[in-house]
């Protein structure tokens, strides 16, 4: 509150009580009855300004009355035990009204503050919401076309041509990861990811990951393990398969040509969770990386250029959103294990249809 509104209030204040004791002079009613038009003043203050000028209106209050309507007027008189219970009730009563109508009008800045800050959120969301469609949008259609046009003009083309045309298709894959990595992370981090769950089949989703990374998983043995007592999984698919693909891309992109890489999945009673893991035969996670290993743009050493160190955060990522986590480890044998961990849901729940 400014200066000059603090000294309005007070100048309103005074004013007030002013032209109640120059109707009081000229009221003929008994001062006892009139005290009450003043206390109905101090609670009207109360509403409208602070702490400050509804008790400069009360103590004028006591003033005024007793030196202006008491008889014998123009005096101040000795007060009697009844004249003082009125002139402390006007305090109390300035002091504790004042201070509840400061604490409503506090409250009722901060619910409006809240909702002002709610509405700019909903807007920020709806922006960013379309400003993220149109961008990807923008960056998925140029892309689309590269992947329709270069494995043609492969199949069309011969010699250094052919050998060009390969190249702009392995350069299409990559920067078709990049885009999606870059475009999954926005989604993580501006928290519009709401999984869909649903029940899925292990088998299903390990599938549906091979098939999507196997241009990288070509020459290499992939051997699959499902346990006996593996149980359905309530997961949103689309995000566990792109989760499962990345940690099978990650496996093929930072161990050697060749090896094999074998996928687990089953139920852990001491942990009372089912999971997925990726085992290779790579050189393994140094123990230096692995506190920060899901952590955006991180990359080991040795990693291959022109990654941008999102696709273990992405793993995180949507594992978390789906109530999971994610583990890493190296085998004994030699080779990191990476492991999903998720929730067992109960299988009654499961529609009959």
């Amino acid at each position: 509150m400014s200066d000059r509104q603090t000294l309005r209030e007070y100048a309103e204040a005074v004013g007030l009580i002013a032209a109640l004791t120059a109707a009081g002079w000229i009221w003929p009613i008994s001062y006892r009855a009139f005290s009450n038009l003043y206390l109905l003043a101090i609670v009207v203050l109360s509403l409208r300004m602070g702490r400050g000028p509804v008790l400069l209106a009360a103590i004028a209050s006591v003033v005024v009355l007793d030196y202006f309507i008491i008889p014998p007027r123009l005096s101040f008189q000795i007060l009697g035990v009844d004249d003082i219970t009125l002139y402390v009730t006007f305090i109390v009563v300035a002091l504790v009204v004042s201070h509840l109508t400061y604490r409503i009008r506090l409250q009722g800045a901060h619910i409006g503050a809240a909702r002002e800050r709610e509405s700019l959120l909903a807007e920020s969301g709806r922006l960013h919401q379309s400003l993220f469609d149109s961008v990807s949008h923008e960056l998925k259609t140029p892309l689309t076309v590269l992947r329709s046009a270069a494995p043609a003009l492969s199949k069309m083309a011969t010699g250094e041509q052919a050998s060009l045309a390969a190249e702009i298709c392995q350069a299409t894959d990559r920067l078709d990861r990049l885009v999606e990595n870059l475009l999954d992370q926005t989604r993580l981090e501006s928290g519009i990811l709401t999984p869909q769950l649903d029940w899925c089949d292990a088998r299903d989703l390990i599938l549906a990951a091979c098939a999507a990374v196997k241009g990288l998983l070509a020459g290499r043995a992939v051997n699959t393990e499902i346990a006996e007592n593996m149980t359905l999984l309530r997961v949103d698919a689309p995000l566990m398969e792109q989760a499962i693909g990345n940690l099978l891309m990650n496996a093929a992109l930072h161990t050697p040509a060749g090896t094999p890489i074998t996928i687990r999945a089953g139920v852990d009673r001491g942990r009372n969770q089912a999971y997925i893991s990726v085992a290779d035969k790579g050189p393994g996670i140094p123990r230096e990386l692995r506190d920060r290993l899901f952590q955006k743009f991180q990359r080991g050493r040795d990693a291959n250029a022109g990654g941008l160190g999102l696709g273990l955060s992405i793993v995180h990522g949507f594992v978390a959103a789906q109530g999971g986590e994610v583990a890493v480890d190296n085998h004994p044998d030699g080779g990191a294990v990476f492991t999903i961990y998720l929730p067992i849901a109960p299988c009654e729940t499961v529609p009959n249809d």
